[in-house]
C-alpha cells in the first residue's frame, strides 16, 4: 500500500519538546506516513525546517516567513530566505500570503512581502504554499499578477467558486484536519467538489487536530482521520486516496522517488 505525504506541518514548533522528533516521525511512519513536509513561517521556523530535513529521509523542507511574521523580519532575512532555498531538501516557499483575519501587520505590508518571497519561489523555480485567511480576493489578485502556476492552498477555507480560481491557475488544495470538525460542512462540500488529482492531505501539527483528538496537541500520525474523511467524501477506498493524494504531493513539490 502507498504510504501517505503529509504537504504541511511544523516539526519545529516550540509546542512539540526538542528531543520530541525522532518518535513524532517514527510513530507516524507507523500510522502509514512516509513523507513529511516541514514548513517554516519564519527565518528561525525555516532554518530548523532544513536542519530536520537534511536529518530525516521522510523529511523536505519549505522555508518562508508567516504574513502574519513579516513586520519583525528586514531586507536581510529575504537574503538569508534565498540562501535556504538552495538547501538540497528544500521544495516550495511558504507558508507565505495574506492573513486579514490577524490585524497585527498591515495588508499592505504583507503585500509587499507575499511578492518578495514570491520573487524568490520564481528565482529558484520552487513552488509557493500559501496561507490565506479572510484575504482570498487578494490572494488571487496578486498570484495573478505575479503569474505564479505552481503551489499549494494550505488548509483551504474558502469557498468554491474561489478554488476554481485556484485551480485555474494551476494549484493543488490542500485539507487539514479541520474537515472534520463537526461545524465543516461547508468545507467538505468544497471538498466533495475539488477534482481528485488536484487534491492534497495535512495535518498542520501541531495545529487543527481532527476529531476524535480535536482540542489536543496534533501529531502528523493523526492525519489518518482527515484521509478516511476525505475517502469518505469523495467516495473511493482509503487505499485509493492515499496512492492519489502522494502522488499529486509527489508531483507539485517536484519529489523524485
Amino acid at each position: 500500500m502507498a504510504g501517505i505525504f503529509d504537504t504541511h506541518c511544523h516539526l519545529m514548533s516550540e509546542e512539540y519538546n526538542f528531543d520530541e522528533t525522532s518518535e513524532t516521525i517514527e510513530e507516524a511512519r507507523i500510522s502509514g506516513v512516509v513523507l513529511l513536509n516541514n514548513v517554516g513561517y519564519d527565518i528561525k521556523s525555516s532554518e530548523a525546517a532544513v536542519r530536520q530535513a537534511l536529518q530525516y529521509d521522510s523529511v523536505y523542507a519549505t522555508v518562508g516567513i508567516h504574513p502574519t511574521d513579516v513586520a519583525r523580519h528586514s531586507s536581510t532575512d529575504i537574503q538569508r530566505l534565498n540562501e535556504l532555498s538552495n538547501a538540497s531538501k528544500v521544495i516550495a516557499i511558504g507558508e507565505i500570503g495574506l492573513d486579514y483575519y490577524h490585524k497585527n501587520v498591515s495588508p499592505e505590508l504583507q503585500k509587499e512581502w507575499f511578492r518578495k518571497q514570491i520573487k524568490i519561489a520564481k528565482e529558484h523555480d520552487l513552488p509557493v504554499v500559501i496561507h490565506c485567511r479572510d484575504a482570498y480576493e487578494d490572494c488571487f489578485k496578486i498570484l495573478l499578477e505575479e503569474k505564479v502556476t505552481k503551489g499549494v492552498m494550505h488548509c483551504y477555507g474558502g469557498d468554491i467558486v474561489m478554488a476554481q480560481k485556484f485551480l485555474d491557475l494551476g494549484f493543488y488544495i490542500s485539507f487539514a484536519g479541520n474537515i472534520t470538525f463537526k461545524n465543516a460542512e461547508n468545507l467538505r462540500e468544497v471538498a466533495r467538489l475539488i477534482p481528485l488529482n488536484k487534491l492534497l492531505v495535512e495535518t498542520d501539527a501541531p495545529y487543527l487536530t481532527p476529531d476524535p483528538y480535536r482540542g489536543e496537541k496534533n501529531y502528523p500520525r493523526f492525519i489518518t482521520y482527515t484521509v478516511k474523511k476525505l475517502a469518505e467524501l469523495k467516495k473511493i477506498p482509503v487505499e485509493e486516496m492515499i496512492r492519489v493524494t502522494t502522488r499529486n504531493g509527489k508531483k507539485v513539490f517536484g519529489i523524485q522517488e
